[in-house]
């Protein structure tokens, strides 16, 4: 390894120390760290891109909950998640539809988990009363799924382009597509009547 080589890792381990010395000083409410993380989180935004995205950390929060110590659990979900945001995003989507996305990733996993606890509840733990929280969870967390889920829908709706007037007129109608019916009866002016 080069002498140059060897200090740029130097620096990189020294910088990477300073960061996480920062961190825990602003972990522990020392407000004096601060501006100087403020300085290195602006330097690097894919810092606190990472460990300010609140979805990210929610749904972490739920797949704890809902795996616990069983990896492979956690990872097969973590996965699936990862596959659901894949089919729902679109090339080139907007903000707002990517924050819609997490959103639904977000109620998915709430109401899959609730629906595991009501069908998992049994036993002398599960009386009438503890049985209606865990339904009354379930159909919670289903209303804001399909909320979020109907939100997209009319975000991408509403950002579809309209179709310009030379479009339309370039727009081919099939020859066989029904023709209007014509009226049972005919329709005919009133008459006025005849002045003498």
């Amino acid at each position: 390894m080069s002498h140059s080589t060897e200090n740029l890792h130097e620096r990189g381990a020294a910088a990477t120390a300073d960061l996480a010395e920062l961190v825990q000083r602003a972990q522990q409410g020392d407000l004096t760290a601060l501006p100087l993380l403020r300085e290195a989180l602006e330097g690097d935004p894919s810092l606190w891109q990472e460990y300010g995205d609140l979805a990210a950390q929610a749904q972490e929060a739920w797949l704890q909950l809902l795996a616990g110590t069983d990896y492979l659990l956690a990872e097969s979900v973590r996965l699936k998640l990862g596959a659901l945001r894949q089919e729902l995003e679109t090339e080139g989507a907007s903000p707002l539809e990517k924050l819609l996305v997490e959103r639904i990733v977000a109620c998915w996993l709430q109401t899959h988990y609730a629906d595991a606890l009501y069908a998992q509840a049994k036993g002398p733990q599960s009386t009438a009363s503890v049985r209606q929280e865990l339904m009354k969870r379930q159909e919670s967390s289903q209303r804001r799924y399909l909320a979020a889920i109907k939100q997209l829908a009319l975000v991408r709706k509403l950002l579809k382009p309209a179709l310009s007037p030379l479009q339309l007129a370039q727009a081919t109608v099939s020859e066989d597509a029904a023709a209007p019916k014509a009226l049972a009866t005919r329709v005919t002016a009133p008459r006025l009547a005849e002045v003498n």
